[in-house]
């Protein structure tokens, strides 16, 4: 019972189970995000984008990465935004983290503005993928680069892994290829992934040119 509801408020979390699910979220996606992280550059200036931020810590953990940078956190549950708010509470004050709710499909930044976006679980729920990753192509700088990072990839090894979660909260499991499609799709170049070994995690990073 309570893993079911807990997946049910896996794509906008509400009420009693969706703050079960955000510190779910913070706790099962803490290895993924850090194995992540170490795959791209955050320099010390950076303006950082996180789209699905969910409970905030991937934000907080980016903030420690760029001293004098900021980062920016979306999401369209107002709960995660609550719960981000609270978790990156001090930088906020500081001026050194903004949380904002919103959607990927209409970001609310300018053209050209971060250096880098990320999005870690959340690409499974975006209602647009290719207008999407699009729009976040649109709000990164030249050069910038956009770091999708995934625990349920699908291989040919296990097709099937992860269909039971799939089919409780309605979304589809990704092939490397078909990230790596998608990201040429939408204009991304210098394209890699990485996977880590025994796992079913993938980190696909592209450039804007």
């Amino acid at each position: 019972m309570k893993y079911h509801k807990l997946l049910e408020n896996a794509k906008k979390p509400k009420g009693f189970w969706g703050k079960k699910m955000i510190n779910s979220m913070n706790e099962g996606h803490y290895e993924l995000t850090g194995w992540a992280l170490d795959h791209i550059n955050l320099e010390r200036n950076y303006r950082v984008l996180d789209v699905g931020c969910g409970g905030g810590l991937t934000v907080s953990r980016i903030a420690e990465r760029i001293g004098n940078g900021k980062v920016y956190g979306i999401d369209y549950s107002a709960l995660c935004i609550k719960h981000s708010k609270a978790q990156n509470r001090k930088n906020i004050l500081c001026n050194k983290v903004k949380i904002m709710l919103a959607s990927v499909s209409s970001l609310p930044f300018d053209d050209c503005c971060f250096d880098v976006v990320t999005a870690v679980e959340t690409y499974y729920f975006w209602p647009d993928k290719l207008n999407d990753l699009k729009e976040i192509y649109r709000v990164l700088k030249p050069s910038g680069k956009l770091m999708l990072v995934f625990e349920m990839l699908k291989t040919p090894e296990e097709p099937d892994k992860w269909k039971a979660v799939e089919d409780k909260i309605g979304i589809k499991t990704v092939t490397e290829e078909e990230i790596r499609e998608m990201l040429a799709k939408a204009g991304f170049s210098d394209i890699e992934t990485y996977k880590k070994e025994g796992t079913t995690w993938l980190c696909a990073i592209g450039a804007k040119n």
